[in-house]
């Protein structure tokens, strides 16, 4: 590998490979309202641990403003339901039954999100190296 062979930047390909999948992931999601990013909240949600803001951010790896921005728009929607934490500190979040429904419409579509990357790289054995190298990755 030559040192400074910048086409091979792992940041740089990774946040053209985020974008792209992001962008996939988003058309799908707008059939039903929604973002991509906004469908992630509603799955996570969905597990039903009653984690804290925070600790659900972490989840998420994503930025603690970033997702209460995302929960108070779908609070809005009536799409999520927060709730005080049993030990007062803190809330957690809960699907409201449209949240539910929506998430029950959404799912199909992100099977077939899932089924188009799966296509695009080939075969189940690099759809699952990929997984395995943005899993490794996240964990920098």
């Amino acid at each position: 590998m030559e040192q400074d062979d910048f086409s091979l930047c792992v940041l740089d390909n990774a946040r053209k490979a985020a974008r792209a999948v992001s962008r996939h992931y988003d058309r799908l999601a707008r059939q039903v309202g929604m973002t991509a990013g906004q469908f992630s909240v509603l799955v996570a949600i969905r597990q039903g641990r009653e984690e804290s803001t925070g600790e659900l951010a972490e989840r998420l790896s994503m930025e603690r403003t970033t997702l209460v921005r995302n929960i108070a728009l779908l609070e809005r929607k009536g799409l999520v339901i927060s709730e005080l934490s049993r030990n007062g500190r803190g809330k957690h979040y809960l699907l409201s039954s449209e949240g539910a429904r929506l998430l029950a419409k959404a799912l199909p579509l992100w099977r077939q999100a899932q089924k188009e990357v799966l296509g695009h790289l080939g075969s189940n054995e690099e759809f699952m190296k990929a997984i395995g190298a943005l899993q490794q990755l996240s964990k920098l």
